[in-house]
């Protein structure tokens, strides 16, 4: 185990790198290694398990733009990809993507901000057309996410 001195040097390193290497400029470059070390932080995990990439479906033109990372787990080598809409405010929450049960798209099914709300969206298991139709059952953002096909009965018409 490593000192918290040596986690956190080794924390701004990560930054100051991808900053400097980043194929998306220095700005986009620093969210990426923050999303990526919160992420890590979050569930425990090494930074080499966490990859991060933009989100083309839900860009903006504001600063922040989302970030999609992608957690492996050292043991199973399973997946969860979340969803960090807002990369440049510390305090906004994940979203665990996981598929519509209308569309099977790739859409916010959990808000994490915590390990603990990871485990209580693992152990009720997918979204099912029950929680999209009550009140509080599926994230703020489910209904007007872009993740949606065209087609889905829940994702927004614009």
């Amino acid at each position: 185990m490593t000192s918290i001195t040596e986690r956190a040097h080794a924390a701004a390193v990560f930054i100051r790198h991808t900053m400097t290497v980043s194929p998306h400029g220095r700005y986009r470059g620093e969210e990426h290694a923050r999303t990526a070390i919160r992420l890590a932080a979050l569930l425990g995990l090494g930074l080499d398990q966490i990859t991060t990439e933009p989100d083309w479906q839900r860009r903006r033109t504001t600063p922040g733009e989302p970030v999609l990372a992608t957690a492996t787990c050292p043991d199973t080598a399973e997946t969860y990809r979340f969803l960090l809409r807002y990369p440049v405010y510390d305090d906004e929450p994940f979203e665990l993507l996981g598929p519509c049960p209308a569309c099977a798209a790739d859409v916010p099914a959990a808000t994490i901000r915590h390990l603990a709300d990871l485990g209580v969206y693992l152990a009720r298991g997918p979204l099912q057309i029950a929680d999209c139709d009550r009140q509080g059952g599926t994230p703020d953002t489910f209904d007007r996410d872009q993740g949606h096909t065209n087609a889905c009965r829940y994702g927004e018409q614009l």
